[in-house]
């Protein structure tokens, strides 16, 4: 119950962390995205590099049914619209998939966590 406790809060503080930078516009420093992408790849078991080889519809498959899985799946769409804010335009076809994944899942989760949340709505609106 303690470590799952935990890794809630774990997940709810990168959530946040990685919501602010989106919604600021602000790259994260080095330190700050080598911190995340461990901590993201401990939590979904998968590398940052994979998550964006995923489709949305395969992301809700591995996760929506496991332990903590709409959290996992927040997590998930938190970090593909992370990645696509930090690509440069040189990759814009990829740029563009991580972002509408990111939308998807933010969207399915609003329909289908059992819960509403103020900033997924800000980030679906803002992003959009």
């Amino acid at each position: 119950m303690i470590k799952q406790d935990y890794i809630i809060r774990m997940i709810q503080e990168i959530i946040s962390l990685i919501a602010n930078a989106i919604i600021k516009k602000k790259k994260l420093d080095n330190k700050e995205l080598d911190t995340y992408e461990y901590t993201t790849h401990e939590i979904l078991g998968i590398s940052p590099k994979e998550l964006t080889g995923m489709n949305a519809n395969e992301i809700i498959s591995q996760y929506s049914q496991s332990e903590n899985g709409m959290d996992k799946l927040e997590l998930a769409a938190v970090s593909l619209l992370l990645f696509s804010e930090e690509m440069t335009d040189s990759n814009l076809l990829l740029k563009s998939k991580l972002k509408q994944d990111g939308i998807f899942l933010l969207k399915y989760l609003q329909e289908n966590s059992g819960s509403y949340s103020l900033q997924r709505e800000f980030i679906i609106n803002m992003i959009s």
